[in-house]
């Protein structure tokens, strides 16, 4: 009804001004939608968390392990979490997940909750119970070097660590790791998550 009374109001307007604004106006409310939608999409894929299976509630599906576990007895939330457990500190026992990046992303914030349970010290420095992440380009080839978010030892009730970053040119995807680099002890893990979040969101963690 309303289009029609403007297509009578524009065929029988006396003069070309009131029926440039009627076109002006129309186009402004069509971009007004447009941008609401744009606004609505972005807001959407930026509080959706792009780890499969981040809680564990599924064991260990969308994770490669090497001697991971799913667990239903320690947890942060929910039923499960995964664990990780090397009474051989010249092992590497871990599990990592590739997550794609949705086109044109600029900043994420990845986190993950974890607990460790008589972890033990490494020769290096960087030795222990482990998160971090690499980033991935074209062939999921690697881009620069893996940065570590977090490196626990001894004992440690469940903690929430998180690193806002900045994706870099030509990134496409991203391997987060979690793992006991040459370590003994048990690693817990539960509600791991990698978000896109806005500039504004990003310079909060600065």
């Amino acid at each position: 009804m309303t289009r029609l009374k403007d297509k009578l109001i524009y065929e029988t307007a006396p003069c070309w001004s009131v029926r440039n604004k009627i076109t002006i106006m129309n186009r402004i409310k069509y971009l007004a939608v447009g941008i609401l939608m744009l606004t609505v999409n972005y807001c959407s894929m930026a509080q959706k968390n792009l780890v499969t299976n981040g809680g564990f509630e599924d064991e260990l599906r969308g994770w490669v392990d090497y001697s991971a576990k799913a667990t239903p007895y320690v947890f942060s939330s929910g039923k499960m979490s995964s664990a990780l457990f090397s009474s051989d500190p010249s092992k590497w026992t871990g599990m990592h997940q590739i997550v794609a990046l949705p086109k044109n992303t600029q900043y994420i914030l990845m986190s993950a909750k974890i607990k460790v349970d008589d972890v033990s010290t490494g020769k290096e420095d960087w030795n222990g119970a482990l998160f971090l992440f690499e980033m991935l380009g074209k062939g999921e080839a690697k881009i620069g070097e893996g940065i570590n978010i977090a490196s626990a030892t001894g004992d440690q009730d469940w903690k929430l660590y998180e690193r806002a970053y900045i994706v870099p040119p030509g990134a496409t995807s991203i391997k987060l790791l979690f793992a006991l680099g040459y370590v003994s002890g048990t690693m817990f893990v539960d509600d791991v998550s990698l978000k896109v979040i806005s500039q504004a969101e990003y310079e909060k963690y600065l």
